[in-house]
């Protein structure tokens, strides 16, 4: 997903980087599980890092650190103008910065993440994306704010969770009701969840990996 990310980012000519070995996890799973004193250490040191670059904004492709980055870092002084990946190729795409071709043959759905949608309300930017590509995505029967959770949230990856069936097994029978070749997803833990389905399954493919796949 990130080189995609970077190979779009290049495409359009926009001047950016990357923090490399200076970047730190954001916090945001010690946060949801509780260990607060791991979270405010790797937030300072983050906000120590950035402090020493001059940017306009911060462009992720995990919708858990852009909501921690965007709506948590400012209570240590770490005010930044905050993007999802998704957003901004929403945005430069409106703006002609990309040459796109169009997406041949697969049938999409599009799985909302829980952090991009509903706790950041952003519901539109990857479904104009997938447009852009002439992508007619077919909505799952839970789609937007009723979207399943990937099961990846809130820590649930390290924990034992009870039930007969994993929460991904449950979204990938949904994408498979409506015949879905493609899932496109817009978050690291969907994609490892949705990729840790066993047996036959339409591909997960990140928005970004889409988009690169579509530069002419």
């Amino acid at each position: 997903t990130l080189r995609s990310f970077v190979k779009v980012l290049k495409a359009s000519g926009v001047d950016f980087a990357v923090l490399g070995l200076e970047e730190r996890d954001s916090g945001d799973v010690a946060r949801r599980l509780g260990d607060e004193a791991t979270f405010q250490q790797l937030a300072k040191r983050n906000i120590q890092t950035l402090a020493k670059y001059k940017f306009q904004r911060i462009v992720t492709c995990d919708p858990h650190s852009f909501h921690v980055l965007k709506n948590e870092y400012g209570a240590f002084d770490g005010n930044y103008l905050v993007q999802h990946h998704s957003t901004y190729m929403a945005e430069i795409i409106q703006a002609g910065a990309l040459n796109l071709g169009q997406h041949k043959g697969d049938s999409v759905t599009y799985h909302d993440p829980c952090y991009l949608g509903r706790y950041n309300g952003e519901y539109e930017a990857p479904r104009e994306v997938l447009k852009a590509l002439g992508i007619e995505v077919r909505e799952m029967e839970r789609s937007g704010f009723r979207s399943r959770c990937c099961g990846g949230g809130g820590g649930a990856p390290i924990t034992d969770i009870p039930g007969k069936q994993r929460i991904p097994d449950i979204c990938i029978a949904d994408a498979r009701t409506i015949g879905a070749d493609v899932v496109a997803v817009a978050c690291p833990n969907c994609t490892a969840m949705l990729e840790g389905v066993v047996g036959p399954r339409p591909d997960v493919l990140d928005v970004a990996e889409l988009v690169a796949a579509s530069l002419e």
